[in-house]
């Protein structure tokens, strides 16, 4: 009976060590602008892509920003994403000259957590800090002002943020003033006329009537 009691004792004993030492290994969920406290540690953060290419040694350099942070995410695999997605990543903190980046050894630990055409936003959201958007896809919702040839006003229901979107004369689009619309497209800064707009530049690229409200 004693034994069948220490037996037990040590089962326990066993699988709460086992337990404490998995969680050990459980990569930290952290957010962007804490990287620097975990240098040398495996951690896991979320954020929106940036800017992206591949290196000539065939390695990815993904940039991330979230929460007026950006980090660099090295992945020795190609990825299979695009600018704007909302991206989950696990990876080793390292220092790489001034800057902080996650080095991630299995593109299998960089996953999309939401596609880009599936992140809404008004356009006021975008007008709160316009440079973090420049140059990546975005999809933003408003109504239809004043339609052009190959380009049209964009404004939210209050008329105080507007935005011109380039569709080209070419692209079989029919579009009303007062109709409510998600635009896909990419974000960008006009120096010639110092402005921001939304350009259509891409099979992925697009405009459809907004099933909100």
């Amino acid at each position: 009976m004693q034994l069948k009691t220490v037996s037990l004792l040590l089962s326990v004993v066993g699988i709460t060590l086992l337990y404490f030492l998995s969680t050990l290994s459980q990569p930290i969920v952290v957010e962007l602008h804490e990287i620097p406290d975990f240098e040398d540690k495996q951690v896991t953060v979320e954020g929106i892509v940036k800017e992206h290419y591949t290196t000539s040694y065939g390695s990815q350099m993904i940039t991330i920003f979230g929460d007026n942070t950006t980090i660099i995410i090295f992945s020795e695999e190609q990825t299979d994403i695009e600018y704007g997605d909302k991206i989950q990543a696990t990876g080793k903190v390292q220092r790489y000259n001034d800057d902080w980046e996650i080095v991630v050894g299995d593109k299998r630990l960089i996953s999309i957590v939401q596609k880009w055409q599936n992140i809404s936003m008004p356009l006021w959201q975008i007008a709160e800090d316009p440079t973090k958007y420049e140059g990546l896809n975005v999809n933003v919702t408003g109504f239809v002002d004043a339609v052009y040839d190959d380009y049209f006003y964009l404004v939210d229901a209050e008329a105080s943020h507007s935005i011109i979107a380039f569709y080209g004369s070419s692209d079989d689009i029919t579009l009303y003033s007062g109709e409510k619309v998600n635009v896909a497209a990419q974000f960008n800064y006009d120096a010639e006329h110092a402005r921001y707009k939304l350009e259509l530049l891409d099979e992925m690229h697009g405009i459809s009537l907004s099933l909100e409200g």
